[in-house]
């Protein structure tokens, strides 16, 4: 063999031989994994995508935490892709993508991680910092209940475990109480967040043996806070009231405090709008008002002599009218009203002058009332009626009336009374039953001002049919001949 062929020969083997190397070399190498991608992350699902040089299976190792648990396509491709499902949501889920080639050569990932989709937006839960999945995690579970009693039973076993591993709720101190006359304010402090409630009730309606004795409650259920305030409004003036603060926090029990009680402050007597309504010669009418009844004292000092007098009005009410009498004629006088309420608070007015001169005014009539009987006369019903009215000074007066309401028509006048009075009362025997009568009144003073009332008018009763009336009223209407029966 020439020498040029043998050297021919032997590049050959040597290019067969390196091809094989080649072939062997590419057969025992791991597919190079590359583009490795998440794909479509759902609340439940997530895919993933990779590439390899050449063809292999498809495997995802993937878990919770770093210890895998496997997916795997056989299927020899370069493209792969594997959907990871049964997910749970809002989830961090660790995963490494592995391929194994026809010759059993496996190439594996470095590790990745991904979180799958919240089921429900909680807003606020971002405060709770890395506390906040798990508070996510445990309301999407929730969520995902169908069953009532499933629902039910795990908020009983939440708040059981809650309460147990969280902080005792602690009142801090005694309650501090500031108070109106018909308004209290109750502060206190808790350690941990709680609501505000306060439960209260009047002392005469409290029973300590009672399950629950506060009848009232007040405060805000669901406003959590360290520092709380409750208002109260409506109470009642002068009242004592047994009361009891109660916190609930988020999470345990509600703590309350032992009884305690606040009284509410008197309402105090305000005079105002005092004026002297009338002067006389030897007397002077006043008026006031005070806001809550109470009973009076009137202090007058003649500005003469320098003498000072009092007198009082026992009645408790809120519209005061009062007449001083036996003064002396043409003189100032000084008058201070004092009050003083049913709880014993006191007030007085700031004084007010008035001097005694001619009386030249009428006394004015006021308070007319009017009652009506039937009493038996000798040969039929009477009519018996009683007039009362009053005067704010003394007077004499008299009574007047007419018969219908006509124009004309001819007054009578009873005699007048003989003494002088503020209270009168009249009685009259002349009105005949079933009968509209007109009257009024005119009554002097000592100084002859003459004063008049309005009219008034009046219907007298109608004596009530006997079974015997109506009969006969019967029977004059069927038979004329009846109305000439006398009884």
């Amino acid at each position: 063999m020439k020498v040029g062929h043998f050297i021919f020969y032997l590049a050959f083997l040597f290019l067969i031989a390196s091809f094989a190397l080649f072939i062997r070399g590419q057969e025992e190498r791991p597919p190079i994994i590359s583009n490795i991608k998440i794909l479509e992350i759902t609340t439940s699902s997530a895919i993933i995508s990779w590439t390899t040089d050449k063809r292999a299976d498809s495997i995802v190792n993937y878990g919770l935490d770093r210890n895998y648990g496997v997916v795997r396509d056989p299927t020899f491709t370069t493209e792969h892709q594997i959907v990871l499902d049964n997910l749970l949501p809002n989830t961090d889920y660790y995963f490494q993508v592995v391929s194994v080639d026809e010759m059993g050569n496996q190439a594996a990932s470095k590790g990745f991680a991904f979180t799958t989709k919240k089921l429900i937006e909680v807003p606020g839960v971002e405060k709770f910092g890395e506390e906040a999945k798990l508070i996510e995690k445990a309301i999407e579970a929730v969520y995902q209940m169908r069953s009532e009693e499933a629902i039910a039973f795990t908020k009983e076993k939440i708040e059981e475990v809650g309460g147990a591993k969280a902080e005792e709720l602690v009142i801090i101190g005694d309650p501090r109480v500031e108070v109106g006359e018909d308004w209290a304010k109750i502060f206190w402090a808790t350690n941990k967040e709680a609501n505000s409630i306060v439960a209260l009730v009047p002392e005469n309606e409290y029973d300590p043996h009672s399950p629950d004795p506060y009848k009232m409650k007040v405060g805000e259920p669901n406003e959590y806070v360290l520092h709380h305030l409750v208002e109260i409004s409506g109470l009642k003036p002068a009242t004592t009231y047994h009361f009891q603060v109660q916190s609930t926090p988020r999470v345990g029990s509600m703590v309350k405090s032992e009884d305690r009680t606040f009284t509410t402050l008197s309402v105090l007597p305000v005079i105002s709008n005092l004026q002297v309504v009338k002067v006389e010669e030897d007397a002077a009418t006043l008026t006031w008002l005070t806001n809550i009844p109470c009973s009076s004292l009137i202090e007058y000092k003649n500005l003469k002599t320098g003498e000072v007098k009092q007198v009082g009005d026992p009645t408790f009410v809120t519209v005061h009218r009062f007449r001083l009498t036996n003064l002396e004629f043409d003189t100032t006088y000084q008058v201070i009203v004092k009050a003083e309420s049913e709880n014993g608070d006191r007030a007085q007015s700031q004084p007010i002058t008035f001097t005694t001169v001619k009386d030249e005014q009428p006394p004015v009539i006021s308070s007319v009332t009017v009652d009506s009987t039937l009493y038996p006369g000798e040969e039929q019903l009477r009519v018996q009626v009683v007039v009362n009215w009053k005067t704010d000074e003394n007077a004499i007066c008299q009574f007047f009336y007419q018969e219908g309401l006509a124009e004309g028509v001819p007054e009578i006048a009873l005699p007048p009374e003989t003494e002088y009075s503020q209270k009168h009362i009249q009685v009259i025997t002349e009105f005949a039953p079933n009968t509209t009568y007109k009257f009024w009144i005119k009554c002097k003073d000592r100084a002859q001002n003459e004063g008049k009332s309005d009219y008034f008018t009046l219907l007298t009763p109608t004596r009530e049919k006997s079974i015997l009336d109506i009969i006969i009223e019967n029977l004059e209407a069927t038979f004329g001949w009846v109305k000439k029966i006398r009884f």
